[in-house]
């Protein structure tokens, strides 16, 4: 059965991996993610299958492997890669810390601890295999379901960037005393403000919030001060015609629907 393994993107900000060579970097990344590696860091395959996926010379691969070794990051023993300090930074549920210590069983004498031939399926047994036995820091691989969530995490956050409601890019550009309360719009509160209200109403709130002098004192939220105005029809109190010419706060309201238009337009 097929294995996922994904690679924790800090292995290209590591500094010893930095100074690889390619083919040194190619070998490395193959050796931690092939489909021969499981849950001990320990498997068995010759440079020359090696040789064969990756494109490298047997003669380079042996070089770098003992590069490898000096490094105290991989050692090749008897035809089998060991990974060093694998299992220490490894998050396992039980099952997985069963399947290291059953992998570790089969290995043969002259791989496993000094008079340790046998471990208990246990996790006593597991803590025992972590103290003694040879493991790569986690600089290198992780299985693919722990990395899922951070992934999903971060499509999640890129994805509430890249969403922006032209109502906040308003706000933004023109209000300068509405952007300043702490809790600004959301693109979702955006969403319900519209489906809610038409363009004039939230306009001319808006506009009213901007021109209270103590609004950053008394206020912290837009969308609840907004929503909250709204309700209590703030936007039909104080527009007076007078001997039938436009009344300043009418003009103040025709001018923020023009520009929540034109943004629209642009969007």
């Amino acid at each position: 059965m097929s294995k996922l393994r994904s690679i924790n993107t800090v292995i290209w900000s590591d500094t010893w991996f930095e100074t690889l060579s390619v083919g040194q970097k190619l070998l490395f990344i193959y050796l931690i993610t092939n489909e021969k590696t499981n849950m001990l860091g320990v498997y068995e395959v010759s440079t020359r299958k090696i040789s064969f996926e990756t494109g490298l010379k047997e003669i380079e691969i042996e070089k770098y492997l003992l590069d490898f070794e000096k490094s105290n990051k991989i050692k090749y023993k008897e035809h089998r890669v060991i990974m060093l300090n694998f299992l220490k930074h490894q998050n396992y549920n039980f099952n997985m810390m069963k399947s290291a210590i059953d992998i570790y069983n089969d290995l043969p004498s002259s791989l496993k601890i000094e008079n340790i031939n046998k471990i208990e399926r246990d996790k006593e047994g597991f803590e025992t295999l972590c103290k003694g036995f040879g493991m790569v820091r986690k600089v290198e691989v992780e299985v693919e379901e722990e990395i899922e969530d951070e992934t999903q995490e971060e499509d999640k956050n890129e994805s509430e960037l890249i969403l922006t409601h032209p109502l906040q890019n308003y706000i933004i550009s023109t209000l300068k005393n509405v952007s300043k309360l702490s809790n600004q719009l959301t693109y979702d509160e955006c969403v319900k403000l519209m489906s809610s209200y038409d363009r004039e109403k939230i306009g001319n709130i808006l506009l009213q919030m901007e021109n209270k002098k103590d609004l950053t004192k008394k206020y912290t939220s837009v969308y609840l001060t907004a929503s909250s105005w709204l309700k209590r029809d703030f936007s039909n109190k104080g527009q007076n015609l007078s001997n039938g010419q436009p009344s300043k706060m009418e003009s103040m309201v025709n001018s923020a629907k023009e520009a929540l238009n034109m943004i629209y337009d642009e969007n």
